[in-house]
């Protein structure tokens, strides 16, 4: 009998207000999510339904209103500001836009966090040379980000995520702003990654093929809450909700990103 992994985020009756000029908006309501140390765990949802709330409501860049996020048996809401910080290293993000630093090059990039996080000059340097050999840009360390193609300004920005050891690497719709078969080299890269480097990945996206390419599970997000989760594989052969339904129709149709215009009755 196969043993169960161990859940490395928990994130239990999570919600998220926000005040506006026009009221209180409910960007999350009643979130409850299950992440299992060394998966690849997706979280799909079309354009406007929290994703990146969400994400950044996990590593406490944003502070949920309701709920609790469990990570590696603590909880974050009764942590201090120090405590949230360390928490938050263990927990690397990687952005749709990059987030290069233009005047640094790819080895200052990669050591940015690593400076922040208080570590040695020339041990830094170790590090991140490592991890860009890892990423496969060894060749590129002297390179400034505008001498990079997209595909390797996201690789700078895997390794850079990694400088500090993370336990989990969040991708925020990481491969959105980059061409198919740059994405399908990128996909590949971050499951090495988990593979090899045994790092838990959470993926956001709105790109079912993503999803399908790599996760093992998936939750479907829509209108900030969980209409379903489970396997891959099943979610999307037997969807159960009209929001998996919706983006399954789309999926058949060729057309993940024009999906957010699609209603069903």
């Amino acid at each position: 009998m196969e043993q169960r992994k161990e859940t490395i985020i928990c994130l239990e009756g999570l919600g998220k207000q926000f005040q506006t000029t026009n009221g209180t908006v409910t960007a999350l309501d009643d979130i409850n999510l299950e992440i299992l140390k060394g998966e690849i765990f997706g979280i799909i949802g079309l354009s406007g339904a929290g994703k990146s709330t969400l994400v950044r409501c996990i590593n406490y860049l944003e502070t949920p209103t309701a709920g609790r996020v469990i990570f590696e048996g603590q909880n974050l809401s009764m942590m201090k500001e120090a405590e949230i910080r360390k928490a938050r290293q263990s927990m690397g993000m990687i952005f749709q836009q990059f987030n290069l630093l233009a005047q640094r090059n790819v080895l200052q990039n990669v050591c940015f966090p690593m400076e922040i996080a208080g570590v040695p000059k020339a041990e830094a340097k170790k590090r991140a040379a490592e991890l860009l050999k890892l990423v496969g840009l060894e060749e590129r360390m002297k390179a400034y980000p505008a001498q990079l193609s997209g595909g390797q300004k996201q690789r700078v920005a895997i390794a850079r995520a990694m400088s500090t050891n993370p336990k989990v690497l969040l991708c925020d719709e990481a491969t959105s702003a980059l061409d198919p078969m740059t994405t399908e080299s990128i996909l590949s890269l971050l499951q090495t990654i988990n593979r090899t480097q045994n790092i838990t990945i959470v993926v956001i996206t709105h790109e079912m093929k993503v999803i399908q390419q790599i996760c093992n599970r998936v939750a479907v997000l829509d209108e900030g809450r969980i209409q379903e989760t489970g396997p891959v594989s099943e979610v999307f052969t037997h969807p159960q909700t009209k929001a998996a339904k919706r983006l399954v129709l789309a999926r058949m149709q060729g057309a993940d990103a024009p999906c957010v215009k699609l209603a069903l009755p």
